[in-house]
This record gives C-alpha cells, structure tokens and sequence, in this order.
C-alpha cells in the first residue's frame, strides 16, 4: 500500500492577454505570382527577430494534411496582424477567367484581406517595388486597404527596409496594453 500523501491536482493559471491567443500572431499575405521572395525575405526576418511560431507563412506553417481553408481562415482571424504583400503585378493579375483575380470572391489574397477586416485584424499593406493601390483600383470590400498606412521593402534598400519592418512590429514579441495595436482579449 502506498502511504504518499494525496497531492492536489495543480490550480490552472489563468492566461494574460499577451499570451491568450494561440497560435502565430502576424499572418503573411502574399500572392505567388507577385514577387515571392519579398513575403519570404519577411517570413526569414521576423522568423529570426520573433520566432516562427508566432509568424504565420502558408508554405511553411502548414502542415502536410492540413485543411488549406480552415488552417488560413484560423491563422488570419487569431492574428494580431496581417502583413499585404503588394508587388508591382498585384492587381494586374488575373484567373483563368481573364478577369482580375482581386474581384474573385474565392480569391485567396481577397479572402485573407476580408476575413482581417472581417475580424478587425491590423492589416498593414507592404510595397514592394510599386505604390499603394488607390481606392478605385480595389474591389469595394478591399477599398479600406487604400487608406492604411503602409510599410515599403524595396530591392535597393531591403537591408534597411526589413530593419524598420521588424522594428515596426517589435510590439509583437512583447504585447503592451499601451500600444495601439495591441487587441485585448478582455475587452
């Protein structure tokens, strides 16, 4: 017979809001056919500066059997931002309709970006190499994408560019109530 005395189960501590969410916290929105190796080079950068487990990068964050829809959707609305990856061909490209791809609803880059707003995700555009589409160009549920404050990686400058990229989003390794991006899970 065992004469240890009964131990408690342990009290389970409530989490912070910092560490609340599961999951990676920034999302890398991209389209394949629009200069890769920028959402890649971001992807490297904040993998090295934050982790890979808090930066969310479809090619190397699901895993093989993964529903693709459900693991994207999930990945978007449980993150603190979602980083649009935006290239010169961005909205010139098209699906095998020969319409833009960005006014196909079933459109992934489109889904992503709608299912951010959708969830009040910050969604901050990344140029690489061209200028911000305007308000006009975008399908009317990605207008809103037009009027945010955006961040640039340029092929001259791409040292610099990530710097200030990884430094712009320092708030993520170490989430503050105080900083405006921060989302709480209380509230």
């Amino acid at each position: 017979m065992d004469s240890s005395p009964l131990v408690p189960p342990p009290v389970p501590v409530p989490a912070s809001p910092a560490s609340a969410r599961p999951g990676p916290r920034v999302f890398i929105n991209y389209r394949t056919s629009d200069e890769p190796f920028g959402a890649a080079l971001i992807d490297t950068a904040l993998c090295e500066r934050f982790g890979c487990d808090t930066v969310f990068f479809a090619p190397r964050s699901l895993a093989p059997g993964t529903c693709f829809s459900a693991g994207i959707l999930d990945a978007v609305a449980g993150a603190s931002v979602v980083l649009v990856v935006i290239g010169p061909r961005w909205l010139q490209a098209v699906g095998r309709s020969g319409r833009p791809r960005l006014e196909d609803p079933g459109d992934w880059v489109r889904r992503e970006i709608v299912e951010a707003f959708r969830h009040d995700v910050c969604v901050v555009p990344v140029l690489l190499n061209c200028e911000l589409p305007a308000e006009y160009q975008l399908p009317v549920p990605l207008a809103r994408l037009s009027t945010l404050q955006y961040l640039r990686l340029h092929h001259r400058n791409t040292g610099a560019d990530l710097e200030r990229l990884v430094r712009e989003l320092g708030w993520i390794a170490s989430p503050s109530p105080d900083h405006p991006l921060f989302k709480s899970e209380i509230s």
